[in-house]
């Protein structure tokens, strides 16, 4: 059977089912114990969960709830897709009157389909020619370097210089007591960087790094190597921060 979405007012879904879980939503005013002051509060709870069937009962409750619009399918879908802003690959085939040629872009999303739409999106606009996107993959970084924002914006002002990012891996060593026989691998991490050079990055990690770490870990640069970013949003808190002037 083909599955079919609609969104559709109450009184027309009779037999179809719910694509999310409707909720009842009402306030309540109640006491403060700290201040003893009156307060209102909102409250929400369940009223019929995704993939119920909508029948008069369910319309009519719906209805008097204040719902008017349900989203529904013509199959019960009781699965759903958790979804998290994180940073993905897209690498794209592109065919133009310049040749063909493969390129890994940055963007960040939700889910993997949202990723592909905003890179098509991205290349719709951009790109003359066709294009296909081949792989989407999850990123994971373990630390993000950033410039900071007012060196950032005075570096770009004229319009001809763009602030550029790389991933790098870096292979870490713990030495335990000091000696090379008591060392331990701690992993190789992956770190964003945001940087106007190559050699700016890499001066950029090794501050941050020596901040924050260790003189028992030893790090070895693996992999540095710049990317194309369409969009990525971090949440600052999970950023570093660095001045050029501090390099």
């Amino acid at each position: 059977m083909e599955l079919i979405k609609k969104n559709l007012d109450v009184k027309d879904a009779i037999g179809w089912y719910l694509m999310t879980t409707e909720m009842r939503h009402w306030t309540e005013e109640v006491v403060n114990d700290e201040t003893g002051e009156s307060e209102i509060v909102e409250r929400s709870e369940p009223l019929y969960k995704k993939g119920e069937q909508i029948n008069e009962i369910v319309r009519s409750l719906l209805e008097e709830n204040g719902i008017k619009t349900v989203k529904v399918s013509n199959i019960p879908l009781l699965g759903s897709q958790e979804k998290y802003l994180n940073l993905w690959e897209t690498i794209l085939k592109t065919r133009t009157n310049k040749g063909d040629s493969k390129k890994s872009w940055y963007v960040t999303a939700d889910s993997p389909s949202a990723a592909e739409e905003s890179i098509s999106d991205y290349y719709e606009i951009n790109i003359e020619g066709s294009f296909e996107v081949v792989k989407v993959s999850k990123l994971e970084f373990g630390k993000v370097i950033k410039l900071y924002e007012t060196e950032r914006d005075e570096y770009e002002e004229d319009g001809k210089k763009k602030i550029k990012w790389y991933k790098c891996q870096i292979y870490a060593i713990v030495d335990d007591d000091g000696g090379e026989s008591d060392s331990h691998n701690a992993g190789t991490r992956n770190i964003l960087v945001q940087a106007t050079t190559f050699e700016n990055a890499i001066a950029a990690i090794k501050s941050v790094i020596n901040q924050n770490e260790y003189e028992s870990m030893y790090n070895t640069f693996k992999t540095l190597a710049e990317i194309n970013i369409v969009d990525v949003f971090i949440p600052d808190e999970n950023v570093s921060y660095y001045s050029n002037l501090d390099l």
